[in-house]
């Protein structure tokens, strides 16, 4: 694998992690776990901006990747 590949797939997962939580937090009965999944969900957002941006970034920047 590349390291953009990498990079990606660890984007793809950022996101489903955010996904999970964000269903946790609607799903779930208890307030107190409602408020710490929708803490979490809200943890992964800079996460995932930064890594969106770093996949953008090899891809403008990075010749070897522009294609992947």
């Amino acid at each position: 694998m590349t390291v953009i590949s990498d990079v990606k797939t660890t984007l793809a997962t950022m996101k489903g992690i955010q996904a999970s939580f964000s269903k946790l937090a609607m799903t779930s009965t208890d307030q107190e776990a409602k408020k710490i999944f929708h803490e979490c969900m809200m943890e992964t957002e800079p996460i995932i901006s930064d890594l969106q941006k770093r996949v953008e970034y090899m891809m403008a920047e990075e010749l070897q990747y522009k294609n992947s």
